[in-house]
């Protein structure tokens, strides 16, 4: 498998193959690229429906990354939830993200 790197700017072209990594200029290239290639994981941005504010939708992110085979269960929790103002960004709006373990928090203050 190729990757990019995104670790830093440089953009390392690396190959995985099993447990093999090569074209990473630095160990943590190294160590992003396993993991990209065993378990790959992305942070969630979306919204929430909001009750009481002047908008009807609050951006909410999670506080760690989920594993990207979850992403749409995580899309269909987040997509049931409902917040109430006033919220103050990092305040969690759910503590286990369709069974993950992260906190899906707002990323705005709303009064």
């Amino acid at each position: 498998m190729k990757l990019t790197c995104i670790v830093c700017p440089r953009g390392c072209q690396i190959y995985v193959q099993g447990t093999e990594v090569r074209g990473h200029a630095c160990p943590r290239g190294r160590n992003w690229a396993l993991e990209e290639y065993t378990n790959p994981k992305r942070t969630l941005t979306t919204t929430v429906a909001l009750e009481g504010g002047d908008s009807t939708l609050l951006p909410v992110r999670t506080q760690a990354p989920v594993p990207k085979a979850k992403l749409l269960e995580c899309m269909a929790h987040a997509n049931r939830l409902r917040a109430s103002t006033p919220i103050t960004a990092g305040t969690p709006v759910c503590t286990d993200l369709a069974g993950t373990g992260v906190r899906l928090v707002a990323a705005r203050t709303v009064r």
